[in-house]
């Protein structure tokens, strides 16, 4: 398969990566995009060597990815080609492409689309809550071992993140909860005061979580103390994800809502030191654009899947 060198280009002229160097450091970037004619593909962008790759064709019956931390292994979850209520959870290895595993998810009809995401050992898997599911913790041969519908008599929304012992951090209207490893029950960690906020990441030590509010970045301890904006702009940012070492922010900035539900996020790295860094396009040279080589305004484009590996 051909490979697309890339390089990644300050806003500034600046070429270095926050290491100091012409890269990013350790580690890969996976993303949804299309590669013309609008099909959509997952591209793997290796930091190191600024290689971009595809890391999954296109399959208008995947649904969701994610991948382990260590970056060994996938898990997908694709449309049941005999059960129009169903779904299947596909996991594999990331070496050499091969199915490890796989089982059918049974669904509903609102149920039928979801993202699985693997717990930091790979030991478990969380599927998000849906409208008629809550949050469902599974094995990995798809036994379901909890499902968590409310705290508090409140339903679960919305995105849920892993922490390293395997609690897992999730959202009641304005609150974030973060619920034991045993599932059974959720400490409050923060009120947050926004209308809209979702996207709610920690890092892969635990030590800090950020989350998309009012349009911005904002990045807080794991305790929801010293919270802060960490992004401006004149547009809206979203999806972070945690470098695997917690120094840097990969997100997604100058959202465009397209057709057919698509939605187009620049790639943009920041350092998650908590100050605030302005990601309009130009302005601030300690911002990371991640563009092809030799391209002085094509910037790296997602649709709103995006991991740091």
């Amino acid at each position: 398969m051909a490979a697309l060198l890339l390089l990644f280009s300050c806003s500034k002229k600046n070429d270095t990566g926050p290491d100091g160097n012409n890269h990013l450091g350790s580690g890969s970037v996976f993303y949804d995009w299309s590669e013309g004619q609008g099909l959509a593909v997952t591209y793997k962008l290796d930091l190191n060597s600024a290689v971009r790759s595809k890391a999954l064709t296109y399959n208008a019956d995947r649904h969701a990815w994610d991948i382990s931390r260590d970056g060994t292994k996938m898990i997908q979850s694709v449309a049941d080609p005999n059960d129009y209520d169903g779904e299947i959870y596909r996991i594999s290895n990331m070496g050499n492409g091969q199915t490890i595993s796989e089982f059918k998810k049974k669904g509903t009809e609102l149920s039928s689309f979801t993202e699985p995401l693997f717990s930091p050992d790979m030991s478990l898997i969380a599927v998000p809550p849906t409208f008629d599911r809550g949050l469902l913790i599974l094995n990995t041969q798809g036994q379901l071992l909890k499902e968590i519908v409310t705290i508090g008599g409140n339903k679960i929304k919305g995105h849920i993140c892993w922490m390293p012992d395997k609690s897992i951090m999730c959202t009641v209207g304005n609150t974030v909860y973060r619920l034991n490893n045993s599932y059974t029950y959720g400490d409050v960690v923060v009120n947050l005061n926004f209308d809209d906020w979702n996207h709610v990441t920690a890092s892969y030590d635990g030590s800090k979580v950020a989350f998309a509010a009012d349009k911005h970045i904002w990045l807080m301890n794991a305790d929801g103390g010293n919270m802060k904006q960490v992004t401006t702009s004149n547009n809206e940012e979203g999806y972070p994800a945690f470098s695997p070492d917690g120094k840097y922010l990969l997100i997604g900035t100058d959202y465009v809502g397209e057709s057919n539900a698509i939605e187009r996020w620049q790639l943009t790295i920041i350092p998650a030191d908590g100050r605030q860094y302005n990601v309009n396009d130009g302005t601030d040279n300690r911002v990371i654009q991640v563009k092809l080589k030799n391209s002085e305004s094509t910037q790296e484009l997602c649709n709103n899947i995006m991991e740091w590996r």
